[in-house]
C-alpha cells in the first residue's frame, strides 16, 4: 500500500469541507463518518492529527466541529499526508526498499511526490467526486 489507511481516510474526508477555511461553518466528526463511510473514533483521530497540524482546526460553539484551518487553495495534498505521517518528506513517506527497486522506481516516487506537493486541496475537492 503507497499510502497509510489513516492518510486515505484524510483524502477522503478532506473534500467535503468548505473550502474557504476557518470562516466556515465546522463539520461534526459524526456527520463526516457517515459522508466518508468510516468509523466516527478512527475519524476523529486522524483529524485531531490534521488539527495538531494546522491543516484543520476545532471549533466551538453552534457552528463548531473541525474546519480547513486556511482556504483549501493554501492547503496541498503533500501538507495532508505529511500532517497524518508525522514525516517531514514525502520521498520518505512514499519509501522503497534500497537496491535496483530504489534506482529503478525513485524518479516515479520522486514525481508522485511533487505532485502531492503542487495538488492543492481546492483542486482535489473539484476533481474528487464527492457523494
Amino acid at each position: 500500500m503507497l499510502l497509510s489507511r489513516a492518510a486515505e481516510v484524510a483524502l477522503k474526508a478532506l473534500p467535503h469541507f468548505d473550502p474557504r477555511g476557518p470562516e466556515a461553518t465546522g463539520h461534526e466528526i459524526r456527520f463526516l463518518a457517515l459522508a466518508c463511510g468510516e468509523p466516527a473514533p478512527y475519524l476523529g483521530k486522524v483529524l485531531q492529527k490534521l488539527a495538531r497540524a494546522g491543516v484543520l482546526r476545532s471549533k466551538r460553539g453552534r457552528t463548531g466541529g473541525f474546519v480547513l484551518g486556511r482556504p483549501a487553495s493554501e492547503i496541498t495534498l503533500a501538507d495532508v499526508v505529511l500532517a497524518v505521517e508525522g514525516a517531514d518528506d514525502l520521498r520518505k513517506v512514499f519509501g522503497l526498499p534500497q537496491g535496483p527497486a530504489e534506482s529503478l522506481l525513485g524518479p516515479a516516487r520522486d514525481e508522485l511526490a511533487a505532485r502531492f506537493a503542487a495538488t492543492t486541496l481546492a483542486r482535489y475537492r473539484r476533481e474528487a467526486v464527492v457523494a
